[in-house]
């Protein structure tokens, strides 16, 4: 059947790939044993040469075999008739010529698609919903594919650099340029086997990455829309500081952009305000103050539940508190729904245009819109523990979360060293000050950080200077 030799495939290469040495005697028994195909190969000759196409798009041999690969793919070619063994020589020799060093395996759906010559689909995700399939070999890099889908889009022009990430259960993380494609597809069919129900499922995303020219951006063009959704996904996780007002208006806004004037039915709060906002002032208001949580009980229990609490055994007394921060919540939510609606009812014949450009107004306010923001905690450094660390175009800051302000801002120049000195520890050395942070999310922001620099290096002609030598380190 079709999969026996597809698992065949992926056990020789997954052997090969953890044994190293085994490489060049597998090449040269392949060329032993192809040495004399005739034009019009025979089943078991096609399998041989499927899986030294396999081969060649997943590692290499070493020089000396290479040579004679080379050499026999071209004696091969040169007896042919145009045959598939022909044709299977030219895929060979041409992947040989574009193939480096592999990750891993590939994926099932790469190794069915070289077997047969073929490209392998994939869809790419954007803000709104919108998805574009795309065709991809084993050569092709995240790059290529931006550069792909920004001709596509007439956003090839921009100042402002987009990229692909992956989009999972642990967040959006951004695959580099030069990062093969084939390899985060092959990664990402691992991660499903093992976790069969992934929630929210994994796929490519297509988004900006660095804000490096947020003012000169045409307000009615498409770059400007990406800028609106990615500022409303940044708001609804909780990483825009605004006071409770204006992000209660923000959602009326969105709501107008979405459904135009205000009509009665469901509304989906957590799709244009961030409900994590609201569970974070109640967690903060119960652990700074221990009698918050007993005037609660105060107002919505009768003495029955009171008494309960009193007497009842520390697991009842325990479930009972839980069932009390639920009924606060959603009276909070309830109460945030309400002003929320009412702020959408006034906003009542404001065109869909206008309520994006009044929402972006709103958020350009603030002095620190175009930083990527990280959840950190203060390891050591001097700061409270709760944090974000800023990333923008030429400055790290950080800010107490929550806060429009930043407690400290450091520019690229001042920064002489960042990195990993353990999995979820960020050092970053700045102005002649050691500060480390507590994050999941350590590779995310050194990449954006590289990112950032090799930026300023290739802008250093239109009049920034070139960031002082930097050290990074990884654990």
């Amino acid at each position: 059947t079709t999969l026996e030799p597809l698992t065949l495939v992926a056990s020789v290469l997954q052997t090969c790939q953890r044994l190293p040495p085994l490489r060049d005697e597998l090449y040269c028994q392949l060329i032993k044993q192809t040495n004399h195909a005739p034009p019009l190969a025979r089943p078991s000759s096609l399998h041989l040469f499927r899986l030294l196409s396999c081969m060649s798009c997943t590692f290499l041999p070493s020089r000396s075999v290479l040579h004679y690969l080379h050499f026999h793919l071209h004696r091969v070619r040169a007896q042919g008739s145009g045959g598939e063994v022909e044709r299977y020589a030219c895929f060979i020799l041409d992947s040989l010529r574009k193939t480096r060093q592999r990750e891993a395996v590939p994926s099932r759906q790469e190794l069915r698609a070289v077997m047969f010559r073929r490209e392998m689909s994939c869809t790419v995700h954007c803000h709104g919903g919108g998805a574009c399939p795309i065709t991809i070999d084993s050569h092709t890099t995240a790059g290529q594919v931006v550069g792909k889908l920004l001709r596509g889009l007439g956003l090839e022009g921009s100042r402002n650099t987009f990229a692909l990430f992956e989009r999972g259960r642990q967040g959006d993380r951004a695959i580099a340029p030069r990062q093969l494609l084939a390899d985060v597809l092959a990664r990402a069919e691992r991660m499903s086997r093992d976790e069969e129900q992934e929630r929210p499922p994994w796929c490519l995303y297509f988004k900006l990455y660095c804000f490096l020219d947020i003012q000169n951006v045409p307000r009615h063009g498409l770059e400007f829309v990406f800028m609106f959704e990615q500022a409303h996904e940044c708001l609804i996780s909780g990483h825009f500081p605004a006071p409770e007002d204006t992000l209660r208006l923000l959602a009326a806004l969105r709501l107008q952009y979405l459904q135009g004037d205000h009509s009665k039915g469901p509304l989906d709060l957590q799709q244009v305000y961030p409900v994590c906002r609201l569970r974070a002032k109640i967690f903060q208001a119960t652990k700074s103050n221990s009698q918050s949580l007993e005037k609660r009980r105060t107002s919505f229990l009768d003495g029955t539940l009171r008494l309960g609490l009193r007497t009842g055994s520390l697991r009842k007394q325990k479930m009972e508190e839980e069932q009390m921060l639920e009924m606060w919540m959603r009276e909070e939510m309830s109460a945030a729904r309400a002003s929320v609606v009412d702020k959408w009812m006034r906003l009542q014949g404001m065109k869909q245009q206008e309520a994006m450009l009044r929402y972006m107004d709103i958020v350009m306010e603030w002095p620190g819109y175009g930083s990527t923001l990280f959840d950190v905690e203060c390891k050591e450094g001097g700061f409270p523990s709760d944090l974000w660390l800023g990333v923008s175009a030429d400055t790290v800051s950080i800010y107490k979360r929550g806060e429009a302000r930043p407690l400290e801002r450091f520019g690229f120049q001042e920064i002489a060293a960042f990195g990993a000195p353990q999995p979820s520890t960020f050092r970053l050395t700045a102005a002649a000050r050691e500060m480390f942070f507590e994050t999941t999310q350590v590779a995310e922001i050194t990449k954006i950080m590289k990112a950032h620099i090799s930026n300023i290096v290739k802008t250093d002609s239109g009049g920034k200077t070139a960031p002082a030598a930097v050290t990074v380190t990884s654990c």
